[in-house]
């Protein structure tokens, strides 16, 4: 996994590029402040995340349902506070605990991941 220094680099050196129309070029740099501001604040996250599923063991192929999971509650909390992000993670946990995402037996986990990382208690 790269650091965020290291996504925030291939980043800015992907917005470098003659194919760049002149109006995206004109907020360049705005956008590239933003992407750092987003990176800086979601990777520790992602690490406290795989530090979770780590203890776990978890298999590979379900670190992608659960790194979904986490994009999902990421975006709630970024969006709303207080009783409406315990709300939204209550609903987004129960709908990833159901046998069509990542089953039942892994409610414990997603319960863990909204604790530990956002301070959120989901029943």
């Amino acid at each position: 996994m790269r650091t965020a220094e290291q996504r925030i680099a291939k980043y800015n050196a992907r917005m470098v590029s003659s194919l760049i129309d002149p109006t995206l070029t004109a907020v360049n740099t705005q956008q590239q402040a933003n992407f750092a501001a987003y990176e800086q604040d979601f990777y520790p996250k992602q690490v406290q995340l795989r530090a979770i599923l780590s203890a776990y063991s978890m298999p590979q192929p379900m670190i992608a349902g659960f790194e979904a999971f986490h994009g999902e509650i990421y975006h709630l909390y970024r969006s709303v506070s207080g009783t409406l992000l315990t709300a939204g993670c209550q609903v987004i946990t129960t709908k990833w605990a159901d046998s069509a995402h990542l089953g039942v037996g892994n409610k414990p986990i997603l319960i863990e991941i909204c604790l530990d990382i956002y301070g959120v208690t989901v029943t």
